[in-house]
């Protein structure tokens, strides 16, 4: 046994050093510029672990906004700057839109439902196509009576009881997401599907930082046996199976019953099953129909409502530490809207500062600040520069929204930035171009979130008043000292407080309970 070990080690080594080598001596041009590595273990130690977006920004301060790091088996690129992302991810994007094949991934999920992790190649395109065509920028409109009916219900539930504001907030985007797909009605937080989401969310998100896990730099670990103490991994991926196949299958499973009993509502998932029974030519084709329509809503049901929570989150906690935009916003719900109705989706065009907000929540804290790793096709140059075929391409969102030659003084939350004559100004970048993604694999789902977006805040700035809640030595509370860390930049409890602007505005909330 401990020959078979040894050798094991040797020939480990041997693979290690093999392509360190290679990396090293056998390039026409040079690497990117980053930090100097370790031999055999490269870039390891200078990965973080958590809040990576900022240690990665530091070090682009040092090597450049194009950094490379390599660590076993995997170089990595982490593009800090617009220019950089978009000359790559974007006019390129022929050749640097696949993903990274992860370990840990292919552990939790068998085979790869999950299209936002998929390879770029015609499979990953027919799954984009079936989601594209519910959510695209001419259909989302449809959406729109749900959206007010969700925003109106966190107002009621916020004037009941304002204590639960964080679980209040989540349940916007839930409710939303859950009804569009499943025709699935919620009422709390408790509820099942909330809680399956909730929980294969927050797992695939840890098992996507970079660094995270080990086996990502050393595959031949996948094959030790999960008591081995650096096992550690296999018996994470077991815990987080379960869970994130529960999220692809129990309600669609439910759709699919109520719809055999005759009870089933107007849902994308019912429509998609009327169009496997209506298209499929035959029994198989209708299963591998079937598995697709159940990966394009469990997408859609996990992810959605997480990203879309987390600028609404991110909307709460600047209000309350910038009161002045607060009362910007309102005086202009004041005079647009007035006092006896709620704000809707035609007053889009005239809430021109609570568009601004909504650009501005998403830009002061991304909630995907270095997004899904891209993964490069073919060798590459870039500035004299090679980069490698099967780079991982970091877009470091973090680092291209705070930076101060595109968005002035970026630690403040100014949504006067966006605006010039009353009306946006288009000379002025706009963040979605950033917090959505880049290229073919930019978000698919970004115009309901944009929607759902504004219409919160909206309602919310019309009718209620947020008040920061102090951290316990006095001081103003500091949003990432209760993050919950993964890949999405989730924080655990939104620190503010509200109360209904007036006696009126209350009035109104009832009034939209009727």
């Amino acid at each position: 046994m401990e020959n078979i070990l040894a050798a094991g080690v040797i020939i480990l080594l041997s693979l290690l050093l093999y392509q360190w080598l290679k990396r090293s001596w056998f390039r026409p041009l040079p690497l990117p510029p980053g930090p100097n590595g370790i031999p055999l273990i490269g870039n390891v130690f200078d990965i973080p672990k958590t809040m990576p977006w900022k240690a990665f920004r530091d070090l682009a301060s040092v090597y450049g906004d194009v950094l490379f790091l390599r660590v076993p088996t995997q170089n990595i690129v982490v593009l800090n700057s617009t220019q950089a992302a978009f000359d790559l991810l974007e006019k390129r994007s022929d050749i640097y839109s696949s993903r990274i094949s992860k370990i840990m991934i292919a552990l939790i999920i068998p085979k790869q439902w999950n299209f936002a992790l998929m390879e770029y190649t015609p499979e990953w395109r027919v799954y984009r196509r079936n989601f594209h065509q519910f959510f695209h920028q001419r259909t989302v409109h449809n959406y729109h009576p749900i959206q007010l009916n969700q925003c109106r219900g966190f107002l009621r539930r916020t004037l009941g009881d304002s204590s639960q504001l964080s679980q209040h907030i989540r349940l916007i985007f839930s409710g939303i997401i859950l009804k569009i797909i499943y025709d699935i009605d919620i009422t709390d937080m408790h509820d099942e599907y909330i809680q399956i989401a909730e929980e294969a969310i927050a797992a695939l998100s840890i098992v996507q930082v970079p660094g995270k896990f080990w086996v990502e730099f050393l595959p031949i670990m996948r094959y030790i046996p999960r008591w081995v103490p650096g096992a550690y991994f296999k018996r994470k991926a077991e815990q987080y199976q379960s869970i994130v196949a529960k999220m692809k299958d129990q309600p669609f499973d439910a759709v699919k019953r109520n719809m055999a009993l005759g009870k089933s509502g107007s849902s994308v998932a019912a429509t998609m099953i009327e169009n496997i029974h209506a298209d499929a030519k035959d029994t198989a084709a209708q299963r591998e129909q079937e598995e697709i329509a159940r990966s394009v809503t469990g997408l859609a049901y996990g992810a959605a409502a997480d990203t879309t929570t987390g600028a609404a989150q991110t909307f709460f906690i600047a209000m309350s530490l910038f009161p002045h935009v607060q009362r910007k916003a309102q005086e202009e719900l004041d005079r647009v809207v007035g006092p006896n109705r709620l704000p809707d989706f035609d007053d889009y065009d005239n809430l021109v500062y609570i568009q601004a907000v909504a650009l501005e929540s998403m830009r002061w804290i991304p909630v995907t600040p270095i997004g899904v790793p891209h993964a490069l096709t073919r060798d590459d140059e870039y500035r004299g520069f090679v980069i490698p075929k099967g780079t991982m391409i970091i877009a470091n969102a973090w680092a291209m929204l705070r930076n101060p030659e595109d968005y002035p003084d970026p630690e403040c939350f100014n949504p006067d930035r966006f605006i010039k004559d009353g009306r946006l100004n288009p000379e002025v970048r706009d963040p979605t171009t950033i917090a959505f993604g880049f290229g073919r694999r930019i978000c698919p789902g970004r115009w309901l979130s944009s929607d759902s977006l504004f219409m919160t805040i909206a309602s919310v700035l019309h009718t209620l008043n947020i008040h920061p809640i102090l951290e316990p030595d006095g001081k103003k509370y500091d949003p990432f000292s209760h993050r919950v860390d993964g890949i999405n930049l989730t924080i655990e409890k939104v620190p503010c407080t509200v109360t209904p602007r007036s006696e009126a505005a209350a009035a109104l909330i009832r009034q939209c309970a009727a």
